[in-house]
């Protein structure tokens, strides 16, 4: 599996002015940029998967029943238990691979979370971390990593072969989500 990967390049968010000849010798006048939503789709995806499963009474009272039970080996003892820790795990595998598509997509962002305060091995000073938000502030960091096309053909074969056997599902979901990786620019 190969995967195309772009260097990240950091564009102005003000106009500045270029001669005619430097746009034309690029090979497009607007450069690829990869967006969050694909990732975050599958995140809130994830979340509502497991918001149905939760507020769904059957799904719900078995696990919560299992909960209570112990929670350790409750769910090979009953069919029905089994079938709502998989569907909550379905959730949560989403959510992963949102995550992931996410950090995939914008490495250098992930710096901003409160608790990342190494990176590469290296602490930054408050002074590095300052000069980077200012420079956030100016600029408009775009990522030029492209999803690989190989997870938009599974998330489209799953949501259809989903929506083939369970018409009444959600695997809608997972064919809009296919559409928007495979139709990306």
């Amino acid at each position: 599996m190969s995967a195309t990967v772009r260097t990240t390049k950091t564009y102005s968010s003000s106009s500045s002015s270029s001669s005619s000849s430097s746009s034309s010798s690029s090979s497009s006048s607007i450069p690829y940029r990869s967006s969050r939503w694909p990732a975050r789709f599958l995140v809130w995806t994830g979340i509502g998967h497991n918001l149905v499963g939760a507020l769904n009474r059957k799904i719900g009272s078995n696990f919560m029943d299992a909960v209570r039970g112990g929670y350790i080996n409750q769910f090979s003892k009953s069919l029905p238990r089994c079938n709502a820790l998989w569907f909550l795990m379905v959730g949560f595998n989403l959510i992963i691979l949102g995550r992931a598509v996410d950090w995939y997509l914008f490495p250098g962002e992930q710096e901003q979370a409160p608790h990342a305060a190494l990176t590469d091995g290296k602490e930054k000073s408050q002074e590095e971390r300052q000069q980077q938000m200012e420079h956030k502030k100016r600029s408009l960091v775009r990522s030029e990593r492209v999803v690989p096309r190989e997870l938009g053909y599974w998330c489209l074969g799953v949501g259809v072969a989903g929506a083939v056997a369970l018409p009444i599902g959600g695997f809608y979901l997972m064919i809009f989500q296919g559409a928007a990786i495979l139709l990306a620019k």
